[in-house]
């Protein structure tokens, strides 16, 4: 994180800075329903701000990967991730459900470092148990997410134009082994 920028757990009494990443889904979540989620325990939200401006925010969630949400190639890659008598129907995993970058931060890696930062978050002193990171990203964003270590869920999803978001997954264990 650069200097004059800090990492804050949002609160009930948070007050918001301002901040418009282009996305007004993601602009009304932040600014309008992220305290809502927190509050009923839905996800928490963590934004990253200066004294003037809010430079972006990402929100986690726990969720899972079953066979029910993959192709079946990958998920007898992710099985063989495990010893055979760890196998399961499903693997815990925490979901990175909002994530956006304030306009007058874009391109100075941001993104990037906020998904390195939730790698290291659940790796060290592993707070929910969770071997793998999802997210179900915008079309425009699958390369950011690839670039950024993360494959591919389901094939079919990721072919298939009508669907807005493709789920993708990032296994936790390789910063590890």
């Amino acid at each position: 994180m650069s200097e004059g920028m800090r990492l804050v757990r949002l609160t009930d009494d948070y007050i918001f800075k301002p901040f418009d990443c282009g996305d007004t889904d993601l602009n009304e979540f932040l600014l309008s329903d992220s305290k809502d989620y927190l509050h009923r325990l839905v996800s928490v939200t963590y934004i990253i701000e200066t004294n003037e401006r809010t430079v972006a925010f990402f929100s986690v969630s726990n969720d899972r990967i079953s066979i029910a949400d993959s192709d079946k190639s990958t998920w007898r890659k992710i099985k063989k991730l495990f010893p055979h008598a760890k196998h399961r129907g499903d693997y815990p995993a925490v979901k990175i459900g909002r994530l956006g970058v304030d306009l007058h931060f874009k391109g100075q890696h941001i993104g990037s470092d906020i998904l390195s930062f939730v790698k290291r978050l659940f790796v060290t002193n592993n707070r929910t148990g969770c071997a793998f990171i999802t997210v179900d990203a915008l079309r425009s964003a699958i390369p950011f997410y690839i670039n950024n270590g993360f494959v591919i869920l389901d094939k079919s999803i990721a072919d298939d134009e009508t669907k807005e978001t493709c789920p993708l997954y990032y296994d936790l264990f390789q910063l590890i082994r």
